[in-house]
Order: structure tokens, then sequence, then C-alpha cells
């Protein structure tokens, strides 16, 4: 079993719609026409939001990255509850790849309107969807030790006293493998490969995920209008 120590006082990064990105300081900001979003809470700072045209128009189940005014509000953002949110809606979109854009939406001053009651009987919820985390951490020391960014599936990091070995040593032999590729073997195995270029840190990066996630990128990536929300 591998651990990794915490560190505290890094900088929160804000994910992409897809969640396949994450960036500190994504550029090319536009305010969005919302006042309000109604989704799924995915973690205490992300919901997913059914459908948000902002920026490029047609995009489903997006993640919506949260800032709250109050930081209570945070306390009510528990995995899966409905939740219904006021703020100021902002786009932003970050060049990743000579053909690709990745696009962030984000709701800053914002407050919590409504939520769906909650059964406190009942046990924690699992999570839905994933969404990639790019130098969480708890991986701190591991990413010190590769000499690279490091990006992992959320899933994983949620859970790492059983995956941290295994993430270990896909992250020392990440692979050289474009989005097209088609990606075979066990879906729960986890693959690390060399990432598209960042715009936030000078380091090569590298993502690892589930090989049922690197299966869901394969498809939005041709697709990037598909619906179909990454796989937990």
């Amino acid at each position: 079993m591998a651990s990794f120590a915490p560190v505290t006082g890094v900088p929160i990064p804000v994910q992409s719609a897809s969640g396949r990105f994450s960036s500190l300081n994504p550029p090319n900001r536009r305010n969005c026409p919302y006042t309000r979003v109604t989704g799924r809470v995915v973690s205490p700072r992300l919901v997913m939001v059914e459908e948000m045209n902002c920026g490029r128009p047609g995009h489903d189940n997006v993640l919506v990255n949260v800032r709250f005014s109050d930081p209570a509000d945070g306390a009510q953002m528990v995995t899966g509850r409905r939740v219904t949110i006021a703020a100021k809606f902002k786009s932003a979109q970050e060049d990743r790849d000579p053909l690709f854009f990745a696009e962030y939406l984000i709701a800053e001053q914002a407050k919590l309107v409504t939520a769906d009651p909650l059964d406190r009987s009942a046990p924690p919820a699992q999570a839905f969807t994933s969404y990639m985390m790019c130098q969480p951490p708890e991986l701190d020391a591991l990413a010190t030790q590769l000499g690279k960014e490091l990006c992992v599936q959320s899933t994983i990091v949620a859970d790492l006293s059983v995956t941290g070995s295994a993430l270990a040593a896909a992250a020392r032999a990440p692979a050289q493998i474009s989005p097209e590729d088609t990606v075979s073997g066990d879906p729960n195995a986890i693959s690390c490969r060399l990432d598209p270029k960042r715009s936030d840190a000078h380091l090569p990066a590298v993502a690892c995920a589930r090989g049922s996630y690197w299966a869901w990128y394969k498809t939005k990536w041709s697709d990037p209008l598909s619906p179909i929300p990454a796989p937990p």
C-alpha cells in the first residue's frame, strides 16, 4: 500500500465542463446570460447541470465550478443532492491541443438558493461521475518524485489506501497515447498517459485514470457534445 502526505495551501483549480482538464486560471473569460442554475452536487465545489449554453452552444451534463460568497454554504453540498445556485456565471476557454479547447464554467459570488431535503439516516451517496484532479495535495510527494505535474481521476484520489500502489506504479510508466486510441483491457485498471500541453505549469503532465474513464474520453474527444458524463 502506498501512502502520500497531504500538503496544505495549494491553490484550488477549476474543472473543465467535461471534467477532463483542470486549470488554476483559465483565460478568455466572458459573462454568461444566467442568474441561477439547478444541478446535482458532485463535490463541495462542483455541480453537474443538465444543460448550460455559455460560450459554445449545445452542452449537456456539464460541470460548473461553484465559488460561494459564504463558505458555510459548502457544507450543504452533499454528493448527489439536487441544489439551485444563484451567482454571477462566467465561462473561460483554454487551448489544450492544436485541435482542442477546454471550456470552463464558473459560478462566482455564489449563494445556495434551495436544496433537496437530506435523509441523514441513509448512507452517503456514491460518486455518480468523476473528473480529473491536477496536483491534488495528497499526491504532492509522488508528483515531486516524478518531476511532473500529476492529474488523477477523482475517485482514484478518494481511495488512495486501495489505489495508491497501482497509481504510483502506473504514474512512473506513462504511455504516449493519443485521445483517439482504442482503450483495451480491464476497465478498472489504472493507467497513465502523457497529457496534452498544460497552461498553468511548465512541467510535463501525466494523467492517470481507470480504463473506463479513458474509454469515455475517447468518445468525448471524437464527439465533444456527447451528453454522457464521465464514469465514477
